[in-house]
């Protein structure tokens, strides 16, 4: 419409001499009517570009293949993590320091002919002393249960009242 129907189009129409009123008011409709032709695409027309835009789609479109969640790399980097803070929070490492347990944990061999944990540790403990916490060996205290017993109960009426007094730190009046 830009292009066709312009100020210098019309005004050629307007200033023509030789036309009358009624064929420049023709001219200008006919000028306006090419110009709404210029951009206008029919129902049909666009209705094919839409089904030819769709089956180009359809053709470059293939649908990928199922893939196994558990060979993806996340799903591995997920269970070696879980493997790891298990292992970390075992006994076995409860002799190494904390800050340095996921160090320890990378030195590990985890594969199938791999030794127990607990002989790599000491293995580690070997190389890397500072790793680990020293151990101390000091006897543990029995454990004790209530206060200790001393004296013996009163047995039955025989000096019972004696016994409590006494146990009370009570002295009977004269």
């Amino acid at each position: 419409m830009a292009g066709i129907f312009t100020r210098g189009a019309l005004d050629k129409i307007m200033n023509n001499g030789d036309l009358t009123p009624e064929q420049r008011t023709e001219q200008v409709f006919s000028l306006y009517g090419r110009a709404l032709d210029e951009g206008f695409v029919s129902k049909s027309d666009a209705e094919q570009a839409k089904q030819a835009a769709v089956d180009a789609a359809k053709a470059g479109f293939k649908i990928p293949d199922p893939v196994d969640p558990k060979t993806t790399k996340e799903y591995q980097d997920l269970l070696n993590e879980r493997d790891m803070l298990r292992t970390i929070g075992g006994d076995d490492f409860a002799t190494v320091k904390p800050k340095f347990r996921e160090q320890v944990f990378g030195m590990l061999d985890r594969g199938e002919k791999a030794k127990p944990v607990a002989d790599q540790l000491t293995g580690i403990k070997e190389k890397y002393e500072e790793y680990f916490v020293p151990v101390k060996e000091e006897p543990q205290p029995k454990p004790q249960f209530g206060a200790p017993t001393e004296g013996s109960m009163p047995k039955g009426d025989d000096g019972a009242e004696a016994q409590f007094l006494k146990a009370w730190g009570l002295t009977p009046k004269k």
